[in-house]
């Protein structure tokens, strides 16, 4: 398939105590109780960035993936859902945005589950697409390159694609044709400027996020820690490079 959205293509040892001369009494101060640790910044991201968000089940993927994708400076966003229908993808999304009706929002659903649209609990869905299951890969990448090319359209600035998750898309197709896949959507997305953002379980064994890394720009790895979730940014710079809980 050609078109314009498919081109071909610690010093080891123990640190010493600084003398108490040295100490100035701002440092002597600081509450270590108060300082603010480095959070996501999301606006950061530079156009055309695909990031992979993974680990555990049930420690925040979804969480991060909503903040990523708010990051959007002109808020507008798509997402692929493969787990849980885009009413409910929407509404939780929406209520992690300060001013969630200034959201330009398309969904491709391909969770199989049935969409309920409802005005009045503000899941109104003005682009929903749908896809059979989430093993049409082929259906899938049509459907969000019709999105993408209404932004390429409209001049979009920033605008985002977020994908939960690549571990549904797993358990229907091999990672070889995920990679072909994710390649050609990667590709995709950087041509109009955006950013995309993928959750993805760790697998049992390491396989598929061996192979599936290597697509994305920067990675974003998620495990529990004692105080709750916990994360760290690999390869960008939009976020703590070491585990921060969040």
């Amino acid at each position: 398939m050609s078109n314009w959205l498919f081109p071909n293509r610690d010093a080891s040892g123990e640190a010493g105590t600084a003398p108490e001369s040295e100490v100035t009494p701002e440092a002597a101060d600081v509450d270590p109780e108060t300082i603010e640790i480095d959070p996501v910044r999301a606006d950061e991201i530079a156009p055309g960035t695909s990031v992979l968000v993974v680990g555990p089940p049930m420690t925040g993927k979804r969480r991060l993936l909503f903040d990523l994708v708010g990051g959007s400076a002109s808020e507008t966003a798509a997402f692929v859902t493969t787990k849980k229908p885009a009413d409910k993808m929407a509404a939780w999304f929406r209520t992690t945005r300060p001013d969630e009706e200034a959201w330009r929002l398309s969904f491709v659903d391909c969770s199989g589950r049935r969409t309920r649209i409802s005005r009045n609990r503000g899941t109104d869905l003005a682009d929903l697409r749908t896809v059979s299951n989430p093993g049409d890969l082929t259906g899938i990448g049509i459907e969000l390159t019709g999105i993408l090319r209404g932004w390429h359209r409209d001049s979009v600035t920033d605008p985002r694609v977020g994908l939960h998750s690549l571990s549904t898309l797993l358990m229907y197709a091999d990672i070889k044709r995920i990679y072909q896949f994710l390649h050609v959507v990667t590709t995709r997305i950087e041509t109009v400027g955006g950013v995309g953002v993928f959750t993805m379980d760790v697998s049992p064994r390491g396989e598929a996020d061996d192979v599936l890394k290597q697509i994305f720009d920067a990675l974003v790895e998620v495990r529990e820690g004692d105080d709750g979730p916990e994360f760290r940014v690999r390869g960008a710079e939009f976020g703590p490079r070491s585990w921060t809980t969040f």
